[in-house]
C-alpha cells in the first residue's frame, strides 16, 4: 500500500521510533488530525513484521516497543538499541511525528561542509518555510552553546532557514533559555529561536494533544524581510 511505502521513508529518516510515534505518523497518513489508536499501530506493526519489513523490540520502558524498518523495507541495517543515542533518536522521531501530523515534511540535516559548524537534529519544511529542530535531553555548557550559536547566526545570515526550535525537558530548556539570554550570541539570535518544554527526563514526548504552539505549514512562510 502507498502509506506503508510512505512509512518505509519515514523509518529511512528517523531509522528507529516507539510504538507511540507510529500512531502519530499512520494518523497523518490516513488523513486524520491525530494519532491512530495503540491498538491500530500494533496491528501494523505486527503485518509489516510479518511481511518481514519490520521489527521490534519490548525494552520495558515508556511508550511501547521499539521499532525500526529492516533491511528488506529500508536497504538499511539494524539499528544498535543500547548505544547511548538511542534515547535521543526516538525522541527525534517523536518530534518528526508531531511536525508531520502538521502537514511539514522531516528530513535530516546536512553534515556541515567547514569548520565550526553544526548539524541539526532535523529539519521540518513547509511552504517557504525551514526550521531547524533541536532535540535537547541533555544540558550542554556554555562553550557548546557560543559554537552552535554561531553556527546558527550564519545559516540565518545566509537565508538558510526560517526559525530554529530547540524540544527539551525541563532541565534543558531551563539550560537553552539561559544560553539565550547570558550569552552575547545568544541574544543576536534569540528571537528566531523558540524553546518548549515536550519530553520528560526519560525522553518521552509528554503530552496526547497535537502540540498547541505549532501552528500548521501551511500557515507558515518565510519573511524575506526579516
Amino acid at each position: 500500500m502507498p502509506r506503508d511505502e510512505q512509512m518505509m521513508v519515514w523509518f529511512q529518516i528517523v531509522r528507529i521510533a516507539n510504538v507511540q510515534s507510529v500512531r502519530w505518523v499512520l494518523g497523518t497518513l490516513n488523513g486524520q488530525d491525530g494519532p491512530v489508536s495503540v491498538r491500530r499501530a500494533q496491528a501494523w506493526c505486527a503485518r509489516m513484521e510479518t511481511a518481514g519489513l519490520l521489527d521490534r523490540a519490548q525494552l520495558g520502558g515508556p511508550g511501547g516497543s521499539l521499532v525500526w524498518a529492516t533491511y528488506a523495507g529500508t536497504g538499511m541495517g539494524k539499528p544498535s538499541l543500547y548505544r547511548q543515542t538511542t534515547r535521543h533518536e526516538v525522541a527525534v522521531a517523536a518530534a518528526s511525528a508531531r511536525y508531520a501530523t502538521a502537514g511539514y515534511a522531516w528530513q535530516r540535516d546536512e553534515k556541515p561542509a567547514y569548520a565550526g559548524g553544526h548539524q541539526a537534529d532535523g529539519v521540518a519544511l513547509g511552504h517557504e518555510w525551514v526550521e531547524l529542530i533541536e532535540v535537547e535531553l541533555t544540558p550542554k555548557r556554555f562553550p557548546r552553546y557560543v559554537s552552535i550559536f554561531h553556527a546558527f547566526s550564519r545559516r540565518f545570515a545566509a537565508g538558510e532557514m526560517s526559525a530554529v526550535t530547540y524540544l527539551c525537558n525541563q532541565e534543558s530548556a531551563r539550560a537553552v533559555r539561559d544560553a539565550l539570554t547570558s550569552l552575547p550570541i545568544g541574544r543576536t539570535i534569540a528571537d528566531r529561536v523558540t524553546v518548549h518544554e515536550v519530553y520528560d527526563q526519560a525522553g518521552l514526548w509528554l503530552d496526547e494533544a497535537p502540540p498547541k504552539w505549532l501552528p500548521p505549514a501551511r500557515a507558515r512562510s518565510y519573511r524575506k524581510d526579516r
